[in-house]
């Protein structure tokens, strides 16, 4: 296992990669942050070893809630099996977005998953307890022994048998073998612990027992302030399990295939390292965390605010959630409406509400969906405005079939508290427009931008101006807001995040987000 105080913190990489990997300078590793980390403590081993974890829950989360969606293309012939580290060569988990954005993730580490594949009730008690010949008795299983009995002849009793030994679950001869599985149970405890219990169903199952036989490790070998992931004590506790790994090994005459596949597990964890002489440079993390960033978000407002969504560009799974309008095992999606579109890649469904605005003037019972209003409508025939008379325009009842449509699909689309009463004393719902952006904060206040960051930073200005003017025909706008990941050392008074106050953008604000409240909010009830 690497050691995270020999990681070299790196902050705003200029391709988009967020993971651990070979140094391109260094003869060491680097660990890459996501944006908006600029005030992210460096030298500070609890801190780096936390985010590490974390991040690789949120990897391994994002990658089982959509392994099945139509956002993944997966290399299956080599994904992540056999090799020590995740690496570009060997495929991954490749996603692509409707605008043609890829994200590849590479959430597997080694010496983690062989540790928690490893773990096999079964076969740590075919360990710990091995049949042998006992010439203990065990009469519920005398049955099974007539054929081997001795038949006594006695005079008064005429149905005596004698069994001189029975096969019967006992402790193996060799203490080494049990320490195996204590050795075991306490890497996993470890793991579990820094995990916060996001691990399988099976270990989930018995993690009190894998506790307690690791404490018996601890107290045969470790003093009790050592760990395995502590700053101060992580290269003598290693040391201390690899002497004791092999004192075992030596000491364990009997050894079947249930040893070597713990021993093999642990010798991974204890001796594998991220191995650059094996791929391409990368290693463990995702290139384009954009996707990441969109579904952790999504997740918060779902969790916090979802009453008041109308509009969603997601496909998220939620713990619990029903959605009547999927198929039995997609009921925990929240998208609720097909996306009519030709383009294969990203979000097949959305989530949309019933709007307040009427379909028509003739039937007012009907109302327009959330994403039907998000529409914007080109009409290529020629219209003739009569000012003087304009019930000669008649434009309502002009063919529209023609025209051209393109239906908008801005992240999130919020109502708010706020109403206004308009001209004809009707009161109109004011909404927030967010766009989540995985972008640092430098992004928007530097003005010499490489080209291909100036022709994202417009794009991104016309379409969520689009947004805003496709809207405002019904509703009234109260904010219009790009929504970016943004480490906070001191926690804000708005825990959620702050606006940054010193830039508007034709009217979008920016808000940073709090990275670490939007993260436990998607991980949180996945344990």
């Amino acid at each position: 296992m690497f050691d995270f105080s020999s990681l070299n913190i790196v902050k705003n990489t200029n391709d988009f990669f967020i993971g651990i990997r070979k140094s391109k300078l260094e003869d060491n590793f680097e660990f890459c942050l996501p944006n908006g980390f600029d005030n992210f403590p460096e030298g500070d081993f609890d801190a780096v070893r936390n985010l590490f974890f974390k991040m690789y829950r949120t990897f391994r989360k994002f990658e089982r809630d959509n392994l099945d969606s139509t956002r993944f293309n997966i290399n299956k012939s080599d994904f992540q099996q056999e090799q020590d580290q995740t690496t570009l060569s060997s495929g991954g988990v490749k996603m692509q977005t409707e605008e043609g954005d890829v994200c590849v993730l590479y959430s597997k580490i080694k010496m983690i998953e062989r540790v928690m594949e490893a773990y096999d009730e079964l076969a740590i008690n075919s360990i710990q307890k091995k049949v042998k010949r006992s010439e203990n008795i065990e009469y519920s299983q005398i049955h099974k022994y007539l054929d081997r009995a001795i038949y006594l002849k006695d005079n008064s009793n005429n149905d005596v048998i004698y069994v001189d030994a029975m096969d019967l679950p006992l402790s193996t001869v060799r203490y080494e073998s049990t320490d195996l599985v204590n050795l075991y149970c306490y890497i996993l405890d470890e793991i579990i612990e820094q995990l916060n219990s996001d691990v399988p169903d099976n270990i989930k199952a018995r993690t009190q027992d894998i506790h307690f036989l690791a404490q018996r490790f601890k107290e045969d070998y470790l003093t009790s302030n050592q760990s395995i992931f502590g700053e101060d004590t992580f290269d003598e506790t290693i040391s201390i399990l690899k002497e004791a790994l092999d004192k075992i090994d030596k000491n364990t005459y009997y050894k079947d295939a249930d040893y070597w596949r713990l021993y093999e597990a642990i010798e991974t964890f204890l001796y594998g390292e991220l191995n650059p002489e094996q791929g391409d440079g990368e290693f463990w993390g995702v290139h384009g965390f954009s996707l990441i960033w969109e579904d952790m978000c999504n997740t918060y407002f779902f969790k916090k605010h979802r009453k008041k969504i109308c509009y969603a560009d997601t496909d998220i799974t939620l713990k619990g959630y029903d959605n009547s309008e999927r198929e039995e095992e997609e009921k925990n999606r929240v998208g609720n409406r097909k996306v009519n579109s030709e383009n294969l890649y990203g979000n097949q469904w959305v989530y949309s509400k019933t709007s307040n605005i009427p379909k028509n003037l003739g039937r007012v019972t009907e109302k327009l969906e959330w994403d039907e209003l998000l529409c914007i409508e080109f009409d290529l025939n020629e219209r003739t405005f009569v000012y003087s008379h304009s019930r000669y325009n008649q434009l309502e009842k002009r063919d529209r079939n023609s025209a051209l449509r393109r239906f908008l699909r801005p992240d999130l689309i919020l109502e708010t508290d706020n109403t206004i009463v308009d001209d004809n004393f009707n009161e109109v719902t004011s909404i927030k427009i967010i766009d989540y952006k995985d972008v640092p904060l430098e992004f928007y206040k530097n003005k010499k931008l490489h080209p291909k960051s100036a022709k994202k930073y417009k794009d991104d200005l016309v379409k969520q101006l689009t947004y805003e003017y496709a809207l405002q025909q019904t509703h009234n706008i109260s904010a219009n807001i790009f929504f970016i990941p943004y480490y906070y050392y001191v926690e804000p008074s708005n825990t959620l995040g702050e606006l940054e106050e010193n830039i508007n953008i034709k009217g979008i604000k920016v808000f940073k987000a709090n990275f670490f409240l939007i993260q436990n909010s998607y991980l949180e009830n996945n344990q």
